[in-house]
């Protein structure tokens, strides 16, 4: 049930489509997952995207060689826009599937099967039952299979930036508006300070400002340290291969993780 106070991520998602996406940002998306998963693991695997947003990362599967690519969401619009991209970037033996669905809905996901790897990448803090989500995601990965988690790291500021999610969402458009040029300047030179670097330089192909759209509108919103999502991943039957560090202190921390057999 859809509230006040979330986050039309449809929207934003469509208008990045519309405005940004092109083969060369659908380039980096790629060298991203190869980099995160491996290439090796990509090829002739069967990959679901858990919160497949435009569509990107599901597409990026398919050009890099997986015999199968299914995309979740559970925004009509970002199905649709996922749909449009697909038909616009990849061939019709290559192209994705896309399916209006909650990581939520039970006994739905479990007949989904089973899939060499499941990818969730900054989407199931954004559920409003992000441990539910997670461990629903991860019973969709095959024994052996590879599960690839990106979660809102825990931070003094987290319950402070929570409230201007929420305060964002309940803004008329106008002001919304103004918060995203506002809060722009603000992350741009915050996240110079911390990296050192050109933060319009975006990585896994995405946009600095409907990314500060998605950060400051995400809502709903839950976080967890490095070790909150491993104490919980872990016993669910994995091993961890690898954490990568947020980058800043409330970005994602990127986990892969292992089914084990």
């Amino acid at each position: 049930m859809s509230h006040k106070t979330d986050f039309n991520f449809g929207a934003n998602w469509e208008s990045y489509s519309d405005k940004v996406i092109d083969p060369s940002r659908l380039t980096v998306a790629g060298a991203s997952l190869g980099d995160l998963v491996g290439l090796s693991k990509l090829r002739g695997s069967s990959f679901l995207d858990v919160g497949s947003g435009t569509g990107m990362f599901s597409i990026a599967a398919a050009q890099l060689g997986a015999s199968e690519a299914v995309g979740l969401d559970v925004n009509p619009t970002c199905v649709e826009v996922a749909k449009r991209n697909a038909k616009i970037f990849i061939r019709d033996d290559k192209r994705p599937r896309f399916e209006l669905m909650s990581i939520l809905e039970e006994p739905r996901i479990g007949s989904l099967g089973l899939y060499d790897v499941v990818y969730a990448w900054g989407s199931l803090h954004h559920t409003g039952r992000m441990h539910d989500a997670i461990r629903n995601a991860a019973g969709r990965v095959k024994p052996g299979g590879t599960f690839v988690l990106a979660i809102y790291n825990r931070h003094w500021t987290s319950g402070i930036w929570k409230v201007i999610k929420i305060v964002y969402n309940l803004s008329p458009k106008w002001l919304q508006k103004v918060w995203a040029w506002f809060f722009s300047g603000v992350i741009f030179l915050a996240k110079f300070a911390v990296t050192g670097k050109n933060p319009l330089k975006m990585e896994r192909g995405m946009d600095f400002y409907h990314d500060v759209v998605d950060w400051i509108g995400g809502y709903p919103y839950e976080y967890a340290s490095v070790d909150e999502i491993k104490t919980f991943v872990e016993p669910l039957g994995f091993k961890t291969l690898r954490v990568i560090p947020a980058k800043v202190p409330t970005g994602c921390n990127e986990f892969v993780f292992e089914k084990c057999s």
